[in-house]
This record gives structure tokens, C-alpha cells and sequence, in this order.
């Protein structure tokens, strides 16, 4: 088995803003410097605990014919794109989505045989044969024309019915909005759409986006979140040492923080 990122996650977890107040540094000398100590943080939190915080698209692929369940790397699973597979004779096949079930609820999420449904079997055995495209991710960032009210979400997408939360790291999210709060995705359109506060309601009314910093739809954990300034803090204060040795030394803080949702296989 083999997984890649194909689409790599387009903003971090913690936004410039709210890493700098944990570190209490008011000046922009070491803005890039901090920014990558964010990513790097990020980066070590999901290896240490499997999973992917920001939505990204993934590619996994298997040798040989299907399992009869398939568990997608790095949940939560958000949902998958395609699955395709080469042939008996060398052609590449996409597997009808209507054939298998997807089951994010579960954790992690999972993909198996619709009922009354079998996977393909004329399967050629060579390497990296089956791809299964997916999205994984807890939250994604959106940005909002207040005009309209539509949000556009950045690295997946969302179907109408949809049960989602918001949030933000480095200020507050726009008038009109907030956390906490369930919402229900409306008039979805590609990676467009409104929010409701009931299935099929009324748009919700925002009035304002001048509140700064980064704003997420999904919410990634505050357990997550405390783990990697702790990592970051730990970065930034050794940062005279080189990235390696400092991983080495990560606070024992930030794996009790981050061993909870661990995932084990």
C-alpha cells in the first residue's frame, strides 16, 4: 500500500496572529521564521496522531485486488472522489460510486460493497493498481462575500443538508456568524454555498468581514490546537538549533494533549 497527498492543505490550523500571542512577539522580524514553525508543528501533530487537520485530497493505492473494507489514512474521512482500478487488460477503470458504501461517521471512516454490490475482480496485479481518491481533513478554509452571502470553502466541497460549525484562529469570524453554533449548508453550487441555521432554511445573514485573521469551516480539536503551541513555543525558543534536534526534545505536554485521538491501526 502506498498513500500521497495530491492536493496539500491550503492555510494552517493556527493562524500568524494567534501563534504570535502565544509567544507574546509583537514585532514582524520573525514572521516567516514563525510561519514555518507553524506548518512544522502541524506537520508533527498529524504524524504523531495519524490524522489530518486541514482538508487535503489524498491518493492511496493498493497492490492487489480489493479488501473487503478499505480504511482511508489520516481521518477524518470527509469523503471520496473516485476509485479506480487497472483492468485485466491494462485499461483504467472507475468504480461506479453507486457500488460502495462510504461510512464517515465511523472513526476512522471507512469504504466497503454497497448492499447487493461486489467489488471488481478482473484486477491486474501490479503495483499501485487501485487509487482511492479522497478528502480528509477536519476543517477547511472559507472566505464569505457578505453581499451575498455565499462562502467560498477552499480544498473540498459540500452537499446540501450538511451539518457544519465555524471558526477562526487570529480574530473573530464575521458579523452575523458564529461559533458554536450548527449551521446547515444551502445552495451548494462547486465549492460555493450558503448556510442556514435549519435544513433548508433561509440564508444566515452575514454583515461584516472585517474581523481578521483565518476562518474555518469544521473546527479543528482545542486539544490539537494547545499541542501545537506548546511544539511552536518549544521551536521558537530553541531556534538557534537546528529543526531536527529540536523534534526530538517536544514538550511531553504536547504528546498528553495529542495521544487521546491517536489512531491506532
Amino acid at each position: 500500500m502506498a498513500i500521497r497527498i495530491s492536493t496539500e492543505p491550503l492555510v494552517e490550523p493556527i493562524n500568524l496572529i494567534e501563534a504570535k500571542l502565544h509567544l507574546r512577539v509583537d514585532s514582524t522580524a520573525d514572521d516567516a521564521l514563525i510561519t514555518q514553525l507553524i506548518r512544522a508543528a502541524r506537520v508533527y501533530c498529524e504524524l504523531y496522531q495519524g490524522r489530518a487537520y486541514i482538508a487535503r485530497t489524498y491518493e492511496f493505492n493498493f497492490d492487489s485486488g480489493f479488501p473487503p473494507t478499505i480504511y482511508p489514512p489520516n481521518p477524518p474521512l470527509c469523503y471520496v472522489s473516485s476509485i479506480t482500478y487497472v483492468d485485466s487488460d491494462g485499461d483504467t477503470q472507475t468504480v461506479t460510486s453507486t457500488d460502495y458504501s462510504v461510512d464517515t461517521k465511523s472513526e476512522p471512516g471507512r469504504i466497503y460493497e454497497a448492499y447487493n454490490k461486489t467489488w471488481p475482480s478482473s484486477v491486474r496485479s501490479v503495483r499501485n493498481t487501485i487509487a482511492v481518491n479522497y478528502v480528509a481533513g477536519y476543517a477547511a478554509n472559507f472566505t464569505i462575500n457578505t453581499t451575498t452571502d455565499v462562502f467560498t470553502v477552499l480544498g473540498r466541497t459540500y452537499t446540501n443538508g450538511d451539518k457544519v460549525r465555524l471558526s477562526n484562529s487570529g480574530g473573530t469570524l464575521p458579523a452575523g456568524l458564529s461559533a458554536n453554533t450548527d449551521y446547515y449548508v444551502i445552495a451548494v453550487s462547486g465549492n460555493t454555498f450558503q448556510l442556514s441555521l435549519t435544513s433548508g432554511g433561509a440564508a444566515v445573514d452575514a454583515t461584516a468581514d472585517t474581523s481578521g485573521g483565518t476562518h474555518y469551516i469544521g473546527e479543528v480539536p482545542e486539544n490539537v490546537k494547545a499541542a501545537m503551541k506548546l511544539i511552536i513555543g518549544h521551536l521558537y525558543e530553541n531556534r538557534e538549533d537546528s529543526l531536527d534536534v529540536n523534534l526530538t526534545m517536544i514538550p511531553m505536554g504536547a504528546k498528553t494533549l495529542l495521544i487521546q485521538d491517536r489512531v491506532q491501526w
